[in-house]
């Protein structure tokens, strides 16, 4: 019996035929091409594999053929009727995937990576499907632990090979947002914290507006949010390394965990990989993009990466600059940014943007006044102010919820703002205007001894004056509870618990108190303030006081004038120096400058007892990175000045400046040997020097309990006067 003939394919069954053999054909084209990155390697690829089979497609689908065709372009042609589900080129790319919208695959780059001007790439690992082999799994977590130093998910070092082993890490993940810093809850508690202790002293992001976004997870559609909520993170850490350290016990056991420095690391690997390859170019810039950058300075400078630090900073004078604080078009104004000037419609002026543009300038301007009077090393240069090119004017001294985008609203009487004790911050550092302007123009060298003299007096009296206008909610006053809410906190057994998630935060977290009772977080934040705005003051007078008897010991060399009675009292073979310690008793103005610097470095030696008396570790811990660098150089120039510097005070209290300066330095040592100071040798053990143990933690709360036994002893012994 011969064999009934089949019937012909339908037009149905044949296209579901092509679709199946199509898309196997395409992807694997697809496959090929993500490895050469190439849109003409791609379509040559697919080309070539439609070839292999492009007559079994005519053959099969006589009917989509023509006489017009070339051969093969009947089998790229798809049919209308078909799922574009079944028949889609390739897999979308790593931008579109990780922000879940559709890839344009006509063309690469696709268009949505066009628009936001980034790289069009396809790295992150293809899943294969069905479930995971568990042997493939066992060895690929392995090689993962000894890559990574046995801390999965963390970067094991900032080493260049270790960093890009750590950015293909996060670029293989599946999405990339606010979470992959660390979990919600823990995030949502350390965004509390930094507005908490760091907003005070670093006025920006806009509160307000941040804090929606927040909430709206734009981390997950804006790469510039994203980045900035990991540099602030990244900074908090930085500044304040407990914040995480029982988030870094979960995930890594209370016996051997990571530094804090390794969240460090962690954020900024992130927010650099928000930018991508091409962010240098990217145009126009935005004011995220400057707050990332001054933040990603801030973490590396309190992590001993100077280097790093230096770049990022100059990188935020950079932009801000080239947001428009330049040179304004009309004399006599000053620059702002609220206007969008790469707008083809410029919108109404933005108030919000403009006041914390204004924020960002003038905390870059106090860290660097700081860095200028610890090191003579400071490479970013901030033009002094002048006529054509000033400075812009000071931010409101308004709290963020009276800024909004077309109005800045009038504070409430009889509160005081947080910006009242920034503003006073920058009152300090202006002081220096005068010296700083002499310095990076001519030095001071070039002026007249007459002349230096005066202006470092000057500088030293309005230094001096500027404390007498603070409010009492930022003056050194009494400690008693109707004078300051939270002295009471002290001895309510209240602390400053670190997430514990997924643990429910302690009953006697500060935290409760602060939210509920938002008067007592404002005093809080009041006292982080005061702590700063005196410590820098006593680092600025200081400052002046110093540079004069340098100036005036050099003066001297080159002008001696040997004082009789100290040569009378100096014998052959006492190591004498007449011109050093002579003073220039002709001349009346010269006499009463130099018992005006001898009075004040005596009553900064007081002072500086005093101030730390009144400071707790619930105020210096957060930012002590700062703070206690600030203390430990005006405390170490004290105690090691030349000897006929020191005055009676300075000389007996050498022994309790001694103390102090013992604790300061090892809290400073609590940080990681990171940035320059490793070498070759230490970086073969870099898991290591990432590493913390309980010892050291007990040993870092040892240090802060020594530094808190020494205020007690110090206040006990009846403040400076028993110091005497």
């Amino acid at each position: 019996m011969s064999a009934s003939p089949q019937p012909p394919p339908s037009p149905h069954t044949t296209a579901h035929v092509y679709a199946s053999n199509g898309l196997e054909i395409l992807q694997a084209a697809s496959d090929a091409a993500q490895a050469i990155q190439n849109s003409e390697a791609l379509q040559h690829a697919a080309a070539q594999a439609v070839s292999h089979q492009g007559v079994a497609h005519l053959a099969a689908a006589p009917e989509m053929s023509s006489p017009h065709m070339m051969p093969g372009q009947a089998a790229m042609m798809r049919d209308p009727t078909i799922n574009p589900k079944l028949t889609r080129l390739r897999r979308a790319c790593d931008m579109c995937s990780m922000r879940k919208v559709k890839c344009d695959d006509s063309n690469i780059p696709c268009r949505p990576c066009r628009e936001l001007n980034v790289d069009c790439t396809y790295n992150r690992e293809t899943k294969r499907r069905g479930p995971p082999n568990k042997h493939a799994e066992a060895a690929k977590a392995a090689k993962k632990a000894r890559t990574e130093g046995q801390i999965p998910g963390f970067a094991a070092s900032p080493s260049p090979h270790v960093a890009a082993k750590t950015l293909l890490t996060i670029s293989s993940d599946t999405v990339l947002d606010a979470e992959s810093i660390a979990p919600m809850p823990v995030l949502e508690l350390l965004v509390d914290d930094f507005f908490t202790y760091i907003h005070p002293l670093a006025p920006f992001p806009h509160e307000t507006t941040f804090r929606q976004s927040f909430a709206n997870r734009e981390d997950r559609s804006r790469p510039e949010f994203l980045g900035l909520l990991s540099s602030m993170i990244g900074a908090l850490v930085a500044s304040f390394p407990r914040c995480v350290r029982e988030h870094l016990k979960s995930q890594h056991g209370t016996h051997l965990f990571p530094k804090a420095v390794v969240m460090v690391d962690k954020c900024r690997d992130i927010a650099l990989h928000t930018r991508g390859a091409r962010w240098p170019i990217k145009q126009p810039k935005t004011l995220d993009d400057a707050m990332t950058s001054y933040f990603l300075g801030l973490g590396a400078a309190y992590t001993i990466q100077y280097n790093a630090a230096r770049i990022f900073l100059s990188e935020t004078l950079t932009l801000i600059r080239e947001l428009g604080f330049t040179r304004p078009k009309h004399q006599g104004e000053q620059p702002s940014i609220g206007q969008d000037t790469y707008s083809n419609e410029p919108l109404p002026f933005d108030h919000i943007k403009d006041q914390i543009g204004k924020r960002l300038f003038w905390c870059l301007l106090l860290g660097n006044r700081s860095l200028f009077q610890l090191t003579s090393h400071n490479d970013m240069v901030i033009a002094p102010s002048t006529p054509n090119l000033p400075y812009p004017a000071y931010p409101e001294n308004v709290d963020d919820i009276c800024i909004q985008a077309n109005e800045v609203i009038h504070q409430a009487d009889g509160t005081v703002p947080l910006l009242t004790g920034f503003r006073f911050a920058i009152d300090i550092y202006t002081t220096m205007n005068g010296v700083v302007s002499l310095e990076l123009a001519y030095g001071m060298s070039t002026l007249p001894w007459a002349d230096q003299r005066i202006l470092l007096r000057d500088g030293l009296m309005a230094a001096k004056s500027i404390i007498d206008n603070l409010p009492p909610e930022l003056q050194l006053g009494s400690s008693s509870a109707e004078a300051n809410p939270l002295a009471s906190l002290d001895e309510s057994g209240l602390q400053y618990v670190p997430p514990v998630w997924p643990n429910a935060q302690p009953s006697h977290d500060l935290r409760n108190v602060i939210k509920a009772q938002p008067v007592r977080r404002r005093q809080l934040q009041y006292e982080i303030q005061k702590a700063n705005i005196f410590v820098s003051q006593l680092a600025t007078r200081s400052y002046f006081v110093e540079l004069y008897f340098d100036l005036r010991d050099v003066h001297l060399t080159e002008h001696p004038e040997p004082d009789p009675e100290a040569a009378e009292a100096g014998q052959p073979g006492d190591d004498v120096k007449p011109a050093a310690t002579a003073p220039l008793l002709h001349d009346g103005d010269d006499k009463e400058i130099y018992e005006l610097m001898s009075t004040e470095r005596e009553l900064i030696v007081q002072n500086l007892l005093t101030v730390l008396g009144c400071l707790s570790q619930r105020n210096l811990e957060p930012n002590g990175r700062s703070l206690v660098e600030k203390i430990r150089q005006v405390a170490s120039t004290l105690l090691n000045d030349a000897p006929h510097r020191k005055g009676p005070l300075a000389v007996k209290s050498e022994e309790a400046l001694s103390q102090l300066i013992d604790i300061l330095v090892k809290l400073e040592k609590t940080g990681p040997a990171t940035g320059e100071s490793r070498n070759s040798t230490a970086a073969a053990a870099e898991p290591l020097l990432h590493m913390m143990t309980a010892e050291d933690e007990e040993a870092e709360l040892r240090h802060w309990a020594d530094l808190r036994e020494y205020q007690l002893r110090f206040a006990a012994a009846g403040g400076f006067a028993g110091a005497l």
